[in-house]
């Protein structure tokens, strides 16, 4: 066995597990924050789901080329989707954003809205880490706790408006 090759091999392994991914939010904006650390971080999760799609309107006319649709763009959506299992360790967080779903006035959204700051951070190769950092309404937070499995939850959201950046890790 060609011990070289087989490092080689490994060294070019550049796959990570959504385990990895780290999933923070706060209710107020982080920038003007007077204390350190205003971002929590959202345990007990499983699936972890973000992105943007741009959505179109159909523009084709009679005399468009080869038969061909036409579109214009009109709007980019960002919607996001996490679930993971009900636990009973409070400090996971996941209680408190439900509270701030159900109820985003009484647990101190300046808006009257569940709008959060989210920040999503992974891995990515030669010690960086992507993070997509901005603003996102959450539209649901439902539960599901079934006859005779782990019981579990779900969050969805939209208006994800973020930025990316790339960083090295410190």
């Amino acid at each position: 066995m060609d011990v070289g090759a087989t490092k080689m091999a490994m060294e070019q392994i550049q796959k990570y597990l959504g385990r990895e991914v780290l999933v923070e939010y706060a209710t107020s904006d982080p920038e003007a924050a007077t204390d350190p650390g205003p971002w929590l971080t959202i345990g007990a999760m499983r699936g972890k789901e973000w992105g943007a799609e741009w959505q179109t309107t159909d523009a084709t006319t009679d005399d468009s080329p080869n038969l061909t649709q036409e579109n214009l763009v009109t709007y980019k959506t960002s919607d996001i989707s996490f679930d993971g299992l009900a636990t009973k360790d409070t400090t996971k967080n996941v209680d408190a954003l439900e509270e701030y779903v159900n109820a985003p006035a009484e647990n101190g959204s300046p808006t009257g809205y569940p709008n959060i700051w989210l920040r999503i951070t992974v891995p990515r190769g030669d010690n960086q880490l992507r993070t997509y950092t901005g603003t996102a309404l959450l539209t649901s937070f439902r539960n599901n706790a079934p006859h005779d499995d782990v019981a579990s939850w779900t969050l969805e959201g939209n208006s994800f408006a973020y930025t990316i950046d790339t960083a090295t890790a410190s």
